[in-house]
Formats: C-alpha cells, sequence, structure tokens
C-alpha cells in the first residue's frame, strides 16, 4: 500500500505517522534538486547563414555538445542525425508586438532526421521546440547536472532516480529514488528553489546577447505570398 503526506508531499511505502518516527534515517534525503522544467528543443537550431543565392552556408547549434555546424544544401551532419536537404533566403512578413509588420530576410533550412524519418524545417528567427517537456536536475553531491525526460533514470553512487511526470506551469516534476538493490522505492513531488526559480524567469525574460543561445520563441513568421 501506498501512504500520501500531504506535508512533504511524498509517495512511501509507510505511513506518515512511521515515517515521521525515521524522518532523520539519510536514506529518505534526495541528492538531486530540480532546477527547471521546460519546452523540449530541437537538437539542432539554425541560428544565421552566409553567401549568395545558389551558394548559401547555413551555420546550426548542436545542441547536444554546443557546436558550430556549417553546411550547404545535400552536406549531411553526421554529429546531429540530419542532411540538409535544401536551404533558402526568403521575404517573409514579421509580426512584431506593438508595431507594424515588417518584412526580414530569413534563413530556412529543410532537414531529414533520421531519429525520426521526418523532416524538419528551421528557420534563424526562432527557436524550433517540440510540444513535449524537459527537465534539467542537478546533483548535490558533485553539482554535475543532468537533462531529462519523463521516463529518463538518472544514476548516482547510492541510488538512481527515476523522472515521473512534469509541470511546466507551474515548474515541477515527480521523481521517485530507487535503492540500489531495488528493495526501497521513495516518491516526491521537486520544485527548483527559490534561485533557480527566480534564475529561469530572469533567462526567459531578457534577451540573450549570444548568437548561439537558445532564443526566446516568438511569432510564427508568414511568407509572402
Amino acid at each position: 500500500m501506498l501512504y500520501y503526506n500531504p506535508a512533504s508531499r511524498e509517495f512511501t511505502v509507510t505511513s506518515p505517522e512511521t515515517t515521521n518516527l525515521k524522518s532523520k534515517d539519510p536514506w529518505t534525503e534526495f541528492e538531486i534538486e530540480l532546477v527547471e522544467v521546460r519546452q523540449r528543443p530541437y537538437r539542432l537550431q539554425l541560428v544565421g547563414y552566409a553567401g549568395e543565392e545558389g551558394n548559401y552556408m547555413a551555420y546550426f547549434e548542436f545542441l547536444n555538445t554546443n557546436e558550430l555546424l556549417l553546411a550547404k544544401s545535400g552536406k549531411m551532419l553526421v554529429e546531429a542525425g540530419v542532411k540538409v536537404l535544401s536551404f533558402e533566403v526568403k521575404q517573409m512578413e514579421v509580426e512584431q508586438e506593438g508595431s507594424m509588420p515588417v518584412f526580414e530576410k530569413v534563413g530556412v533550412a529543410r532537414l531529414l532526421d533520421y531519429e525520426t524519418n521526418e523532416e524538419v524545417y528551421l528557420t534563424n528567427l526562432e527557436t524550433k521546440m517540440f510540444s513535449d517537456l524537459e527537465a534539467k536536475v542537478r546533483s548535490n553531491e558533485d553539482g554535475d547536472v543532468y537533462v531529462v525526460r519523463e521516463g529518463s533514470q538518472v544514476e548516482l553512487a547510492d541510488s538512481s532516480y527515476v523522472i515521473g511526470a512534469l509541470s511546466d506551469s507551474p515548474p515541477e516534476a515527480m521523481v521517485t529514488k530507487i535503492s540500489i538493490d531495488g528493495g526501497k522505492r521513495l516518491s516526491k513531488l521537486l520544485k527548483p528553489s527559490a534561485t533557480d526559480d527566480l534564475l529561469n524567469q530572469g533567462n526567459q525574460d531578457q534577451g540573450t546577447y549570444s548568437p548561439f543561445a537558445i532564443r526566446p520563441k516568438i511569432v510564427s513568421p508568414k511568407p509572402n505570398s
């Protein structure tokens, strides 16, 4: 039988009364903490381009390693598991909040993703995002940060942590701690610390000056017909 303790927001196999008696048990302490929850960005982002019509060079950021990858139409990016099917620059009408729409030159890359066998379109105006969520968790032991999704498992020295349901509003994650022998399980709803939460809000509200950083998603551009 599972018991829910509303005070600690934890699920345990023992009653809250018994858990309180063992509150000093070091095994009940979590060695990871939640840093943030956000929409999952596509692993490759178009960050710029150079050249002229018929001979453009596209600049991509590979988020897994933060490397800058250069490619022309037809090139396969082995590291990212994609092929650049085409790249072109279009005049697009871009809506801007509080002002009239403007026309901008926008780079558009059409990719073949070998992991999903699907075509993906990227522009240098916005970050390509998925609808599902990912989270960052940090080890309290060494400060290492892990990017995880629902079902991911983080292995530490004395136990492992399975990531359950994620929410970005409010940001929280249900995490289950499992002992090495699998005999103990403890689930807890984690939330970012006040400091991390404030930093996350600042990162979202303020523009970044790095051309290779994750940019906030803006109004999608409309092709000029």
